[in-house]
């Protein structure tokens, strides 16, 4: 025995006393975590169904207004883009049936990109308006980059989008489906799978919350424009012949990005659909090979975005020239 006999019982009495402590104390921790864990769990529970019943009941009012009008899209997009593709020519078109003022859909992507719905729906996820839009649509469109900065749209006015540059505006024409594609996407089963696996009052409240904001302000937006629109235009860009080049024939780094939009010279489709009785009235093949003028500016990436731009506009005034148009400025 080291030391003094009494400090060494003293020793013994106090590792007693603690081992009797958590002898009863450790259960006792354990029957209370058990009961906030199974209280928790229901909380939890009521919480996830609440929100997956309210999900239902949206899902069944206006997925009959966006479902079919998706894989309408979808099949026409993989059409566009397909082996079968024929051109369809529509010379008196802008005279006949001038789309170009109309309410419609809008998709850009790559012809990689387009070989299935799964890969469209994919690649949709990253498509914009451009040059291709900008120079051949005549809607009076508001600029989507003065309005108030925002997170949602819960934030903007009465009829306004949070769009893509995070700026609350009105929605332009034609319609992208892009936003689409986002806004509904809690209408999926892929959204009620994410819901199943969330784990925790925190998160569900927040997934509440997003469901909420999309319920109450974007679905009734996009399910107008999207019930409203008289056309679906696709335009699928095709690879540039013996890789991605520059217009100055140096390689352009980056430049298809993740929206597939080449920089260099290439060849791109353009399709048109009416949306009422899905007939196909217009199915082009022309180049895209815009001219830039002007000095070249020192960065290589705003040099690239401005050649894709160039392009895209050139590619506009193809379509324009083909249906008939006056020629534009």
């Amino acid at each position: 025995m080291r030391g003094l006999p009494t400090l060494a019982r003293a020793r013994k009495e106090r590792r007693a006393s603690s081992s009797a402590i958590w002898n009863w104390l450790g259960p006792l921790v354990a029957v209370v975590l058990l009961i906030w864990w199974r209280v928790d769990a229901v909380r939890t529970g009521e919480m996830r169904d609440g929100l997956l019943a309210r999900q239902r009941e949206v899902a069944q009012r206006l997925g009959p207004k966006w479902f079919p009008l998706r894989e309408r899209v979808e099949a026409w997009a993989t059409e566009c883009a397909g082996s079968s593709f024929a051109e369809l020519a529509n010379p008196t078109l802008a005279s006949t049936w001038d789309f170009r003022g109309m309410p419609g859909i809008y998709l850009r992507l790559g012809k990689n990109n387009a070989g299935s719905r799964e890969s469209v729906r994919a690649a949709a996820q990253v498509s914009l308006r451009d040059g291709f839009t900008s120079c051949l649509f005549t809607a009076a469109n508001p600029s989507p980059v003065v309005g108030a900065k925002c997170e949602s749209t819960q934030g903007c006015a009465p009829g306004e989008q949070c769009n893509e540059f995070d700026q609350c505006a009105a929605p332009s024409q034609p319609y992208n489906l892009r936003t689409a594609y986002r806004v509904t996407h809690v209408l999926t089963d892929d959204w009620l799978t994410e819901i199943q696996a969330t784990r925790g009052e925190l998160a569900l409240r927040t997934a509440a919350s997003t469901f909420d904001t999309l319920e109450k302000f974007d679905l009734p937006i996009a399910t107008d424009l999207v019930s409203k629109a008289a056309f679906f235009m696709v335009v699928v860009d095709e690879p540039v012949e013996g890789g991605e080049r520059a217009a100055d024939g140096a390689v352009a780094s980056g430049g298809a990005e993740e929206r597939s939009i080449p920089t260099g010279p290439h060849q791109a489709r353009v399709c048109l659909w009416r949306v009422d009785s899905g007939e196909k009235v217009l199915a082009l093949r022309r180049e895209a090979a815009g001219e830039l003028r002007g000095r070249r500016p020192q960065s290589e990436e705003v040099w690239q975005a401005r050649q894709r731009q160039a392009n895209s506009c050139a590619l506009a005034l193809e379509v324009r020239q083909a249906i008939g148009a006056a020629p534009a400025p």
